[in-house]
């Protein structure tokens, strides 16, 4: 499969105690590799981090039991027949993934907001010593030049969608209030439905597994055929770990949401 990969800088969206204050001690500099002058989507030409973006979708290609409902059903489509359609007639999952074109997002005003957000949650935690921030790595977290920062738990992760949402989101950033009404499962004519784990911003450290969102680009377009996702900071901050499939969900909400988590 064929995908074109943006690289947004945005602010992850949480809800947050109500008495925390963004501390605004962080300098803010310009990230690695940005284009002098550019402002936007700005197309990659660095060979070597093209071929750094391309390792990194052959190395969170998962290549076996990679296979979920939300792929669809390669007669109906997404969310539009019963559960045992679906099985019967699965898509099939992509063998491996070819880059076409990557394009780096210089919002100078996400950066900013982004950089004081994961200033804020560093120097939140340094005051709770008593709390204890494990670090959590992630399958896509490498480098491409500008390395994250184990201290906050920030990762590189993947989000798919279409190339629209996509433009979209590196234009004005996540927006929650969109939160089920993209490929969430949903009753019968319902225009939106409840995430598994809640309103929220969905991620995935493997390419396998955000290429089922990320909607191929329809003909009459220059990049008809493609898909596309999105390479992004992610501020985790304390995480919840489940490493359980048999999860309960309720059980989670009222263990994650309540507790001392970001």
């Amino acid at each position: 499969e064929k995908l074109g990969l943006g690289l947004p800088l945005g602010l992850k969206q949480v809800e947050w105690p109500s008495e925390l204050e963004f501390f605004g001690n962080a300098s803010v500099p310009q990230p690695i590799g940005w284009a002098p002058g550019a402002e936007g989507l700005v197309q990659v030409g660095d060979p070597n981090l093209l071929l750094a973006l391309q390792r990194l979708l052959d190395l969170t290609h998962k290549t076996s039991d990679n296979w979920t409902r939300d792929r669809g059903c390669s007669l109906h489509g997404v969310n539009a027949c019963a559960d045992s359609c679906i099985f019967r007639n699965r898509v099939d999952v992509p063998t491996g993934y070819m880059l076409v074109a990557a394009y780096r997002n210089q919002n100078a005003e996400l950066w900013n907001r982004y950089c004081l957000f994961k200033q804020t949650v560093l120097e939140r935690h340094a005051g709770q010593p008593e709390q204890e921030l494990k670090h959590v790595p992630v399958a896509s977290s490498h480098d491409l030049r500008d390395p994250v920062d184990p201290r906050c738990n920030e990762w590189r992760l993947f989000h798919g969608s279409s190339m629209q949402a996509c433009r979209q989101i590196c234009e004005s950033n996540f927006e929650l209030s969109l939160s089920g009404a993209g490929a969430t499962w949903k009753k019968p004519g319902d225009e939106r439905g409840v995430p598994l784990y809640g309103h929220g911003i969905y991620f995935g450290e493997r390419i396998t597994k955000a290429d089922e969102y990320a909607s191929v680009v329809p003909p009459g377009s220059p990049e008809e055929g493609l898909h596309c996702a999105l390479v992004s900071r992610v501020v985790g901050g304390r995480c919840l770990t489940v490493t359980e499939s048999g999860l309960e969900v309720d059980e989670l909400r009222r263990g994650g949401f309540p507790g001392p988590h970001d």
